[in-house]
């Protein structure tokens, strides 16, 4: 295996989900019932499992699971790219089974069927949630062995609401550590975005969203998110729901990086991802103790300050290439 000057080696898609896993029900849904923790930890929930192939009405649910509280999921898959026949399966398993989650799994997600759960997670009850996520086989180096990758394309911004109210997330009660260190997040991302609508009217408030991470201020091109991890992120995630697309409008903006680093007056990572379909365009600060009063404001103007520049020097921009990019690919894919 080939590594780097850090030891590391470099991770690749190996293979199409129907070149391992034979078939939907007879291979695939047994498997994800049985390593159901791969994607319980990338939809950032805690999930048991209750049943496979559930009858509801004439058909068959592949996945039926429960949230630490006692929510029912329902997981839905195919080895395809998604299709209406599924699209339409998971309403009738949502009104029948009452669930509070909705994942629909796949390895390639159409842009009309990813927009649609956007509309859904807009439209309907908050107590319906809706997640798309894309599945794809991994590997290190040429020998390594292979692993699934599950990547979420859709969600709602408000999936966990309400943390500090609720006290159930992962199954620890709000009054835990854990449960304090989130509410502490929450509140942060509301604090930085409500300075930032106040500036700038035409972004719109989103509601509260995981326990890491806030996205707002979506277009065709991807959407902007503060990111609370080992360190603060702001960031231009670019998944306008094609890879090429994603993939050429980062190698557009990375040509002129120096520039762009100039015009907005912070030091940018260049986080082109290529294991996955979307890229990445980030500041970074590190978070030092949120309950600290002084630095938590150190921070925040950071934040502010940091999102501001970049959503004024970059998104109109991004909203235009990606634009002529998605048309581009119109085009080819039409002749």
């Amino acid at each position: 295996m080939e590594l780097d000057s850090k030891g590391l080696g470099r991770l690749r898609r190996v293979a199409n989900a129907r070149d391992v896993w034979t078939s939907e029900s007879g291979d695939f849904t047994p498997w994800l019932a049985e390593n159901l923790d791969v994607l319980a930890d990338e939809l950032g929930m805690s999930l048991t499992l209750v049943a496979q192939e559930v009858p509801v009405g004439e058909f068959r649910l592949d996945v039926q699971a429960r949230t630490s509280d006692g929510r029912v999921v329902i997981i839905e898959n195919q080895l395809e790219r998604t299709d209406h026949g599924h699209l339409g399966q998971l309403l009738v398993y949502a009104s029948g089974l009452e669930a509070a989650a909705v994942v629909w799994v796949a390895p390639r997600f159409r842009d009309d069927h990813r927009r649609t759960l956007d509309w859904l997670n807009e439209r309907t009850d908050t107590g319906v949630h809706f997640f798309g996520v894309e599945v794809a086989v991994v590997q290190i180096g040429e020998a390594g062995p292979r692993a699934p990758v599950f990547e979420v394309v859709a969600r709602p911004n408000n999936w966990q609401k309400g943390v500090k109210e609720a006290g159930t997330v992962g199954g620890r009660g709000a009054g835990s550590e854990a449960g304090g260190i989130n509410a502490l997040r929450q509140d942060f991302f509301v604090e930085v975005l409500a300075d930032v609508v106040t500036q700038r009217p035409g972004i719109r408030m989103p509601s509260r969203g995981t326990l890491n991470w806030l996205s707002f201020a979506a277009g065709p091109w991807g959407n902007w998110a503060l990111v609370l991890a080992n360190e603060l992120r702001v960031e231009a995630y670019i998944d306008s729901g094609h890879q090429g697309v994603n993939k050429a409008l980062f190698d557009d903006l990375h040509v002129e990086a120096s520039a762009w680093q100039a015009k907005i007056g912070h030091a940018l990572r260049w986080e082109r991802l290529d294991e996955k379909r979307a890229s990445r365009i980030a500041a970074y600060q590190p978070i030092g103790d949120l309950s600290d009063d002084g630095e938590r404001e150190q921070l925040h103007a950071w934040a502010v300050m940091t999102v501001l520049a970049m959503y004024d020097g970059m998104n109109q921009v991004l909203r235009t290439r990606a634009r002529e990019l998605r048309e581009t690919v119109k085009l080819q894919e039409s002749e």
